[in-house]
């Protein structure tokens, strides 16, 4: 099933309200178990634009699809440039 990203975290948060499923990303990123890139599954509607403000206050890139019920985040904790090669 192709969908395949290196090092890509999952948390589950459907069925969270926010800011619920920002926090539980935060505890991840902040144990330093976050991986370059986070997907965070949410059923909120407001999760998208709590995470659009998280991740511009905190230098993340942030994109979101539909898929179903529920929509995934996926949060890209590094910027470019940093650890990557040119």
């Amino acid at each position: 099933m192709g969908f395949s990203m290196s090092d890509v975290q999952t948390i589950d948060a459907r069925g969270k309200r926010c800011p619920m499923p920002v926090l539980m990303a935060k505890r991840a990123i902040n144990e330093g178990t976050a991986s370059d890139n986070l997907e965070i599954w949410v059923t909120d509607t407001s999760a998208p634009q709590d995470f659009e403000t998280f991740a511009r206050l905190e230098g993340y890139t942030v994109s979101w699809e539909q898929r179903g019920e529920m929509v995934a985040i996926t949060l890209r904790l590094t910027s470019p440039g940093i650890g990557e090669n040119p």
